[in-house]
């Protein structure tokens, strides 16, 4: 009887959280890199909004995915560790996955959407945004 209800309670959990582990790994095998970077940014998220994330990109849609991988980047160089060895890590994770390192205005919006609850300064996000274009792109942003 109890390894009936351990089944059950395992069942049920595995079936609750697929899209989440789903999630999770398409996104963390685009990045080549671990699902708990993942899970350590959903976390800082909030409830809504990482359900919002998961929701957004458990589709499978490439496209999704990809501006997922750009809050990934914002998420551990601006939010966690703006340090130059950080930046440049993330943004070899980035140019590993065949994505465009530069960051533009919408990653910039989707980041301020989904970390709404770090109450993120868009003036901070934007000068960051304009000084790693400028500095690892040579892209000059006016």
């Amino acid at each position: 009887m109890l390894a009936a209800i351990v089944v059950v309670f395992i069942v049920g959990y595995w079936f609750m959280t697929a899209d989440t582990r789903k999630a999770n790994d398409s996104l963390a095998s685009l990045l080549k890199i671990k699902p708990v970077y993942i899970d350590s940014m959903l976390l800082e998220m909030g409830k809504r909004q990482s359900q919002m994330f998961i929701r957004s990109i458990s589709g499978g849609y490439a496209e999704e995915i990809r501006k997922a991988a750009y809050i990934v980047f914002i998420y551990y160089t601006f939010i966690k560790d703006s340090s130059d060895e950080n930046v440049v890590k993330w943004r070899e994770i980035l140019i590993r996955a065949h994505l465009s390192p530069q960051l533009t205005s919408e990653h910039a919006e989707l980041a301020l959407f989904y970390f709404a609850e770090l109450e993120l300064e868009p003036f901070e996000l934007a000068q960051f945004r304009r000084h790693y274009n400028e500095t690892y792109n040579q892209i000059h942003l006016v």
